[in-house]
């Protein structure tokens, strides 16, 4: 009674997507997630043009929730309609964009290869588009395009492979799309990718060490080479101003000495001539005179001439005495 029960459910859902699927086929329906409560059962709808489903005044929500509730015995349904968040990773909304985009009479190799790398683009690690029916000619075929990694069976690839299906309506017959994207990878697989990434990222780590130890050694080449230029200019710089220095410091000594010289004189000088002591004109006069005179004569002159020699015969001059006053006599 049980599984019946659940068989039953399950069957009810399908007939409601079906049912919400032709009514909002022009809202780009997605699917529903139907959430069961003791006071009401919520539907939230997934669709691309949320404005579509919802019509004028909320008409289309109003029809849809008499019709669950009448025709499915749905017990007090609320309808939420959002819009996809990623369309591009969405299986049947990637369909029913194919299936519209074939009856407007594009290719099926152009419009498969433009959607398989929207998804991939998108973020998805693998999809796959199958188109069966009389695509070409008059037999049917099925054309099957994959990129990058998808899984096809096991409880992974029903939990995280998203499938969609979606019908193009065209002369020769109807064309039948499937779509399957895989959005997440398993953990094997998602640790193995981390060894990967971690052994890529260290040789890039190395690449780049290397390259800056390059780098650094060619800096420090042109730093010494310009150190060296400057290095020369500098010391040449330096030794023109310690000779300049060493010149103006000559130059000051040799001003000093003469200086120190021309004081020495100048002091010597002053001593050396004194003042004389002052005496009337004429004897000053008769004094120079003199003087001259004497530092005329030479030396031997100095010394005291011979007395001339007296002739024979010649009397000597009786001296003359001093006459006394006749005064002093009579007295």
């Amino acid at each position: 009674m049980i599984e019946r029960k659940f068989i039953e459910d399950q069957i009810k859902s399908l007939e409601i997507e079906e049912y919400l699927a032709k009514n909002l086929e022009k809202a780009d329906y997605s699917h529903t997630d139907i959430q069961i409560t003791p006071l009401s059962t919520r539907l939230i709808v997934y669709v691309g043009r949320p404005g579509i489903a919802i019509g004028r005044a909320g008409k289309n929500i109003e029809m849809i929730t008499n019709a669950l509730s009448n025709k499915f015995g749905v017990k007090n349904p609320q309808l939420d309609i959002q819009s996809i968040s990623n369309p591009d990773l969405d299986a049947t909304y990637v369909a029913h964009q194919i299936s519209s985009a074939l009856e407007r009479y594009v290719k099926a190799n152009r419009i498969v290869n433009i959607y398989l790398s929207n998804i991939m683009r998108a973020g998805a690690y693998g999809a796959e588009i199958r188109v069966s029916g009389k695509i070409s000619g008059g037999r049917g075929r099925t054309d099957k395009t994959q990129i990058g990694y998808i899984k096809k069976s096991g409880d992974f690839a029903i939990d995280n492979v998203d499938v969609g299906f979606s019908q193009a309506r065209m002369k020769p017959g109807v064309l039948g799309i499937k779509v399957m994207i895989m959005k997440n990878l398993p953990e094997s697989m998602l640790i193995e990718k981390r060894i990967k990434q971690f052994a890529e990222d260290e040789k890039k780590k190395k690449k780049e060490a290397s390259d800056a130890k390059k780098k650094k050694a060619e800096e420090k080449v042109e730093k010494e080479v310009s150190d060296d230029g400057k290095t020369d200019a500098d010391a040449k710089g330096k030794d023109a101003a310690v000779e300049g220095k060493e010149v103006k410091k000559d130059t000051k000594k040799e001003a000093d000495t003469v200086k120190a010289d021309n004081n020495k004189d100048a002091g010597k000088a002053e001593k050396e001539v004194k003042p004389e002591p002052k005496t009337d004109d004429k004897k000053s006069g008769k004094a120079k005179t003199e003087k001259a005179k004497a530092e005329k004569k030479p030396a031997a002159a100095k010394k005291d001439k011979p007395e001339p020699k007296k002739a024979e015969g010649a009397v000597d001059k009786p001296e003359k005495k001093d006459k006394k006053p006749e005064g002093k006599e009579k007295k």
